[in-house]
């Protein structure tokens, strides 16, 4: 699609770089397969169309965190395993038993209603993942009521226990103490399991930052989130694999004006020129998810050269002080995350800015922006 054919504010997701990044932690994960995680949207990558791409680059595994996350992927044709992380409530289970939706089994209280919908579907091989919470402490099943789970496995006659997992709360630190404890407790929670007779065929515990930096949290799955749109969640990441960012933010100048010294600059006058200026207007402001805390130091590309921010970034428009880039005009591009080489701002650097992270960043990039593909 041409780019003027939608608002000038637009996300690019690059698929190349998709691909790229999804085949490079697929090497790194030594054979072992990948959930991708595709919840919020992919991140605000679009999650029908990263599961389209990777689920022809072979991926069988998405993770979402709602069921109405599911029901996208499966209302846009995605017929791969779909497993729901992030929680459900018993009355949930038919819905889950009928989007054909594998849930993260947090407590052993969730078994028999499942079971029971399972059942009245005709199901007689329904797949679940158990979670131990392994010292994350948030959902999971504490080790203490792993046995009632085992005993709830045991009466279900419609249910198949495809997976055993747990969240890592510290995996970007590759020396955790933290790490060390919950793969303990995990292995400890695997013997159990294994001891009363249960197996699971897939054992899964490594996010983006633990597939890279944690090989002794390595089963035959692994879940990364942030890696897989080219995004390191920590430096040490960036060191040992090669990723690509996959989104580019980007908007165009839709105003020029050359101000005096002493003109205040948007909202509050929280910015006074103190020059001659040329101020560059931008449609683009947090309700599309550039953040207000950016009028502290931001900075965007224009004509490959940086550009402040000055002035309050508003709901809708964002001022940026263009006088030191030689022939700024109406109309030109201005990439306010992404790009490529010496012309590129990282998203995890305008994150740091806005005092927050990445992956609020990329999530908080608003319906209204379009995203356009290319690759």
């Amino acid at each position: 699609m041409s780019f003027d054919q939608h608002r000038p504010t637009i996300a690019e997701i690059d698929l190349e770089a998709l691909r790229s990044n999804y085949a490079a932690l697929k090497q790194v994960a030594r054979g072992g397969e990948l959930m991708v995680v595709v919840k919020a949207d992919a991140y605000g990558h679009g999650a029908v169309t990263v599961a389209r791409t990777l689920a022809a680059e072979g991926c069988g595994y998405f993770g979402v965190a709602t069921l109405d996350e599911a029901r996208e992927l499966r209302e846009a044709g995605i017929d791969r395993r779909i497993v729901l992380q992030a929680g459900f409530f018993a009355d949930q289970a038919r819905e889950i038993v009928d989007l054909d939706v594998a849930p993260f089994v947090f407590d052993p209280g969730l078994i028999g209603p499942l079971d029971s919908a399972a059942e009245a579907a005709g199901r007689r091989d329904f797949p679940i993942h158990l979670k131990i919470d392994s010292g994350a402490t948030r959902l999971g099943i504490v080790p203490a009521d792993l046995s009632a789970a085992i005993d709830a496995l045991f009466c279900a006659r419609s249910l198949r226990l495809e997976g055993v997992c747990t969240l890592l709360a510290n995996a970007g630190d590759p020396s955790s103490p933290i790490t060390d404890a919950q793969l303990t407790v995990f292995r400890d929670a695997l013997k159990t399991i294994e001891a009363a007779g249960l197996r699971a065929p897939i054992v899964h515990v490594a996010n983006s930052a633990a597939l890279v930096l944690r090989e002794d949290s390595h089963y035959n799955l692994a879940r990364p989130g942030l890696a897989i749109y080219g995004l390191p969640p920590v430096a040490a990441v960036r060191e040992r694999v090669e990723l690509r960012p996959v989104m580019t933010f980007k908007t165009r100048v839709m105003q020029t004006k050359r101000v005096p010294a002493g003109s205040g600059v948007g909202y509050g006058h929280t910015f006074i020129a103190p020059r001659e200026t040329l101020i560059g207007v931008l449609p683009v402001g947090y309700a599309d998810g550039y953040r207000r805390g950016l009028q502290h130091g931001g900075e965007v590309l224009v004509r490959g050269h940086r550009a402040p921010v000055v002035g309050a970034v508003s709901m809708d428009l964002t001022t940026v002080d263009l006088t030191d880039v030689s022939g700024a005009a109406v109309g030109d591009e201005v990439i306010l995350w992404g790009g490529v080489g010496e012309a590129m701002i990282s998203v995890n650097d305008v994150a740091r800015l806005a005092q927050t992270i990445s992956y609020e960043m990329l999530c908080t990039v608003g319906r209204r922006v379009p995203r356009i593909t290319r690759g």
